[in-house]
């Protein structure tokens, strides 16, 4: 059977090519990776997105490869959790194979991420109100906040590899942290867990509570895994979290 397409969604700030690493090494594996550019990371200069846009850019990805005949496996990692999670209504394998199609998305894998349950926003997982990491500069766009995202994000890289990386960052529209979800795909599709220890952004015992309350609400959180890894496992510990999704699109 063919693989499925991994269809990747970054987080906060970050773009596609920070899975530069991880996608090289799930393509020399043979798998075809789509990565999707949210469009809440953007310039200020532009309208600020919101979770909506967000959905449909991850909705779009997801149809154009199961319209192509692909199954999908879609990974999610931090603030990403949350547009993944809202845009898959109806594509799950259930749904799908009674509306007579053939693809669906077979599972959704969440790398330190924070998806929501249905009515919730990124707002209310902070606890209402912005943390040290966001620094809301404008009423509608945040930044990294003190001590910066190499603390934040890349603490277990080296400060050569960590600039690099934190080059590529961009602003996050605030709206988009802001406004409630309207589906949450955990429900209805299998889905893993990856959990990082040396996070600093999401730490280890929120992403716990987080994901313990999805479970407990009915979420079909069926696999976890942890590694030893900082908020970007996809850059320190790329062949780790390559051989998570690996495993989680195999089942």
């Amino acid at each position: 059977m063919a693989k499925a397409t991994l269809v990747l969604v970054h987080g906060s700030w970050h773009c596609p090519d920070h899975f530069a690493p991880l996608i090289r090494d799930l393509e020399g594996h043979g798998y075809k990776c789509v990565a999707v550019a949210l469009p809440s990371t953007q310039s200020p200069d532009q309208p600020p997105a919101t979770l909506e846009d967000d959905t449909a850019a991850v909705r779009d990805a997801v149809l154009s490869e199961l319209d192509q005949g692909k199954n999908v496996v879609a990974i999610a990692h931090s603030f990403g959790g949350c547009p993944t999670n809202n845009a898959l209504q109806g594509l799950d394998p259930q749904t799908r194979s009674l509306a007579g199609s053939s693809t669906a998305v077979q599972a959704l894998a969440f790398m330190c991420a924070i998806p929501l349950p249905q009515g919730a926003s990124f707002l209310n997982g902070l606890g209402g109100k912005p943390t040290a990491i966001h620094d809301l500069r404008t009423e509608n766009f945040c930044w990294v906040g003190e001590p910066g995202p190499e603390h934040y994000f890349y603490n277990d890289l080296s400060a050569e590899e960590a600039k690099k990386w934190c080059d590529l960052l961009q602003p996050q529209s605030w709206p988009a942290c802001c406004d409630e979800t309207t589906y949450a795909a955990y429900m209805d599709i299998p889905s893993s867990y990856l959990f990082c220890t040396k996070d600093q952004a999401f730490p280890f015992e929120a992403q716990k509570g987080l994901v313990n309350a999805a479970t407990e609400a009915g979420a079909r959180l069926d696999y976890t895994e942890i590694i030893e890894a900082s908020h970007s496992p996809f850059l320190s510990r790329f062949e780790e979290t390559s051989a998570f999704i690996r495993k989680v699109a195999s089942v």
